[in-house]
């Protein structure tokens, strides 16, 4: 293939290599399966492939690919029997093993043989022994259609796979409204669905992100992700937080209830040290900084210092997650060191509109958010 030309349109190539399209290609992203058959001479053979695809419910069909020029192209290419089996979240160390031709590649493998002597590996997913229906050319590839014989579902949680990375899968599934609990200021569904998106926003913007929801002693981080440049902290997944001297806790000190948050804001009032620089000295001043804060629709604080949390001054900010009856569910907050990270970083952006996303998930509609 050529060089990369670009159309003008951006992101569209009309022209490009073998290493761009493998690229483009990996961006879908694919279960893990392990094909094994048994050669003429009984020997086993496994292969590492995410080339499998459904094909028919009737007649019961899938398909496979392998390369022309690999090693063991002859046994699968006359193999009249092959087990497609679905790789496990916890099964790397099986992908990476089959990945490989080697002489011992079934030493130490857990398996049982099928009815037709295939290896039926332990662990997986799901299984499927299947009988060689017919072959395809594919350029440099050759297209394997099987018929299902017979399946196994084992109820686990699957291995995927995009641009060479190994991912575990979440689901997203709608959240239904009915499903929030009134009584708590989070609820379990919320937290479920933000998890996978706070780690993703972590991995995308290589900052140090986290989540955190009301808890019994005000608001707490319950989850938290570390950049590839560690922050100098001592936070850990239970930690309260301030509600005034902290991004997180400045979003549910403006949008929770006041007779949940009420108690909580009039003892902090009253422990301020004199010299801090963000002291509040009656409750209109906490009132009118949380006014600023439901304005901006993020809490932030910069140059901030905790006592036995921080040893270098942190800037952060915090996006809030509503539910469907406009209640603060949780809080994702995204830190750095304040000499590099500043509330108005372009990463920001993607920490709203992941935070937006959720609440849309969550069923939230903004005219229905009350501002207390």
């Amino acid at each position: 293939m050529s060089a990369v030309a670009s159309t003008g349109d951006a992101g569209t190539v009309t022209e490009f290599s073998s290493v761009d399209f493998r690229r483009c290609l990996g961006e879908f992203i694919t279960g893990v399966t392990v094909i094994t058959t048994v050669g003429p001479d009984g020997r086993r053979y496994g292969l590492t492939a995410n080339s499998f695809s459904s094909v028919s419910l009737d007649p019961p069909l899938i398909l496979w690919s392998l390369r022309l020029n690999a090693s063991n192209f002859p046994i699968y290419s006359t193999a009249d029997h092959f087990v497609v089996n679905i790789l496990a979240e916890d099964q790397i160390v099986l992908s990476q093993r089959f990945a490989k031709s080697a002489a011992d590649q079934f030493d130490g493998v857990a398996f049982t043989p099928s009815a037709d002597g295939v290896p039926l590996l332990e662990g997986c997913v799901a299984q499927m022994e299947c009988r060689r229906e017919a072959t395809y050319p594919g350029g440099d590839h050759v297209v394997f259609l099987g018929r299902v014989l017979r399946i196994r579902n084992h109820g686990r949680q699957p291995l995927a796979l995009r641009s060479g990375k190994y991912m575990v899968v979440h689901a997203h599934e709608p959240v239904a409204p009915g499903a929030v609990d009134e009584a708590n200021v989070a609820t379990l569904s919320a937290i479920h669905a933000a998890r996978p998106l706070t780690d993703e926003l972590g991995r995308e913007t290589d900052r140090t992100v986290g989540i955190s929801v009301w808890g019994n002693l005000g608001p707490t981080m319950i989850w938290w992700r570390e950049s590839s440049r560690p922050l100098r902290t001592s936070v850990r997944c239970g930690l309260v937080v301030s509600l005034l001297g902290s991004s997180t806790g400045a979003l549910f000190a403006a949008y929770a209830p006041r007779e949940v948050t009420g108690p909580y804001l009039d003892q902090e009032l009253e422990q301020q040290e004199p010299g801090d620089e963000r002291r509040f000295r009656t409750r209109d001043d906490v009132e009118n900084y949380l006014r600023e804060v439901r304005a901006r629709g993020v809490g932030t604080i910069t140059d901030a210092m905790t006592p036995g949390v921080n040893e270098h001054p942190v800037t952060a900010v915090a996006a809030p997650v509503f539910d469907a009856k406009g209640a603060i569910v949780l809080a994702i907050a995204m830190l750095g060191d304040a000499k590099e990270f500043r509330v108005d970083d372009c990463a920001v952006e993607r920490l709203r509109a992941v935070a937006a996303g959720l609440s849309m998930r969550l069923g939230y509609k903004a005219e229905y958010q009350r501002h207390r």
